[in-house]
């Protein structure tokens, strides 16, 4: 569980590392903001929707520099809800919250799941 919780906290402090350095494009959609943030070289780095508030909702998508994904998430109102994925070196984790907190983490059978080399 460690190991997860220190992954989750280099994925976020990528963010903030790279931050500076990219191109962001938010556009409003609705009720919310749809947001995108690239890479230096052009590729996704994360995409997703913030509320009015400004807190993360709905949809999340984070990828490698070479445009491979590295999670897909999902928030309601800056809570994390539902199943994430994350893959790293050819290995998809799931993730299920409840109520914000984690309640279970589950290798996924990469010969079961075909989309586990994305």
């Amino acid at each position: 569980m460690k190991a997860f919780y220190t992954l989750f906290a280099i994925f976020f402090f990528s963010v903030a590392t790279y931050g500076q350095e990219n191109v962001k494009k938010i556009v409003p959609v609705g009720d919310l903001y749809e947001v995108t943030i690239y890479y230096p070289n052009g590729n996704i780095m994360q995409h997703g929707f913030l509320n009015k508030e400004q807190k993360l909702h709905a949809s999340w998508e984070s990828y490698f520099q070479d445009g491979s994904r590295k999670c897909v998430a999902t928030y309601d109102n800056g809570d994390k809800v539902g199943v994430w994925f994350y893959w790293k070196d050819g290995i998809k984790t799931k993730v299920t919250y409840k109520d914000n907190k984690i309640e279970s983490v589950e290798e996924v059978d990469p010969v079961a799941d075909p989309e586990t080399k994305e």
